[in-house]
């Protein structure tokens, strides 16, 4: 039955007009429910999330979804159990958008300017990933002015002195 039941949850993922944020969710619960491995069904779920999101816009592609589970894991095991239970996965839906948007907070700008610390890191990530990475796409992906990424793509240059604790 596994292989239909993937190949189901796969045609309704292409056929769906719901959201994809919605969309990711139920099929991050539709793998669990299927559980098509014997060991890292969690894992490959939430990578599978990661990528549908990605469809979504590029920067969701890095949300990440390993760690919004791994720090509510008590939570994540309860949603997925409540919704089993009631055939009804409502409340997986709503636990991944509360952990998205959680998540999405914690990285946005606050009201003092840019959140420093996940800038620099999300631009690490993006350059890791892509070497070839125009300032341009990452200006666009991180929602700062191309300027602000020159500025920081020289400092990460010259770095000890810009940024001593991140490149000794």
């Amino acid at each position: 039955m596994v292989p239909v039941l993937m190949g189901d949850l796969f045609d309704w993922l292409n056929r769906a007009e719901d959201h994809l944020l919605i969309r990711s969710c139920v099929f991050h619960y539709g793998f669990e429910f299927i559980h098509p491995f014997s060991d890292g069904n969690g894992r490959i779920g939430r990578l599978w999330q990661s990528l549908i999101l990605g469809r979504l816009h590029p920067a969701f592609a890095y949300l990440p979804v390993e760690n919004m589970v791994y720090s509510n894991q008590t939570e994540y095991y309860r949603a997925i159990e409540q919704s089993s239970k009631k055939a009804d996965c409502a409340a997986f839906i709503e636990f991944m958008l509360g952990e998205i948007l959680a998540t999405l907070k914690k990285y946005r700008r606050n009201s003092d300017g840019i959140n420093e610390q996940s800038i620099e890191n999300q631009m690490e990530i993006l350059i890791m990933r892509n070497n070839r990475i125009t300032a341009r796409e990452l200006s666009d992906l991180l929602g700062i002015t191309l300027r602000n990424v020159e500025k920081r793509m020289d400092a990460m240059k010259k770095g000890r002195e810009a940024y001593p604790k991140r490149y000794p």
